[in-house]
């Protein structure tokens, strides 16, 4: 009887052949060394034998490109934080502005005082160079320079100016910018923050233009604008301006 041949018996190799290798790549070996963060702490001969070139063709070894590496993280924080930093200064000082609006326009008893809280708090408190309130079917009386109605059926200065629901900062060619500022005499771009103003019977829209076309970007915030266009409305029903 033939006895079926099963192998070599455990424990033993077969003749000609070799142990199995895992195979290894960068993913692999990445993934090993995320899992154990510490493993050149307990192989430090192992880090003494890794070597990476270095921008200036030396090599160096692994703790040194480490730390670069570290000191370009650092920078890049560095910068983060800078920004974020320019960013909260840059919004506490519009806060403050706005703030100081805000307690100029419950202090006017009329549109005379209005006019000029206009004029004081957003042209210069600002750092624009033009601001007016457009009232949509409104006459407004005389010698106010920042207060403007706009007769019923009368054109606006601009196409759709009563009909923005939201604050709208873009540039604006010369001719737009004087179309709303006449007195501007601006030869370039510009750019204006279109603020619209809404509440029962009144229909307004506050302009504020700079010479600056960079000063009303599309991309600025819009909350300070809202809360102004909010406030504003309220003032002008108080001090009775509506549609006749």
């Amino acid at each position: 009887m033939t006895v079926p041949d099963r192998g070599p018996s455990p424990g033993t190799a077969a003749q000609g052949t070799k142990p199995l290798e895992a195979a290894l790549d960068d993913e692999t070996v990445a993934a090993f060394l995320a899992e154990h963060p510490d493993f050149f702490v307990r192989r430090p001969d192992v880090l003494s034998e890794v070597e990476l070139p270095a921008d200036s063709g030396d090599a160096i070894s692994l703790l040194e490109r480490q730390v670069i590496a570290l000191r370009g993280r650092n920078k890049n924080l560095r910068e983060q934080l800078t920004t974020l930093l320019e960013n909260a200064d840059a919004n506490d000082r519009v806060f403050s502005r706005t703030t100081t609006f805000t307690l100029a326009l419950m202090d006017a008893p009329d549109l005379a005082s209005l006019d000029e809280v206009l004029a004081r708090c957003l042209v210069d408190g600002f750092d624009a160079d033009h601001a007016t309130c457009f009232v949509e079917g409104w006459s407004p009386p005389t010698g106010l320079d920042h207060l403007t109605g706009v007769a019923d059926g009368e054109p606006p200065p601009l196409p759709q100016l009563f009909d923005h629901t939201l604050p709208l900062c873009a540039a604006h060619r010369p001719e737009e910018y004087a179309a709303l500022f006449p007195d501007s005499s601006l030869d370039a771009v510009g750019s204006i923050a279109i603020v619209p103003l809404r509440s029962d019977g009144l229909n307004a829209t506050l302009a504020v233009g700079s010479w600056d076309p960079q000063r009303f970007s599309p991309d600025m915030g819009k909350v300070f604008l809202l809360y102004i266009g909010d406030v504003l409305s309220r003032t002008l029903v108080r001090l009775g301006v509506q549609r006749i």
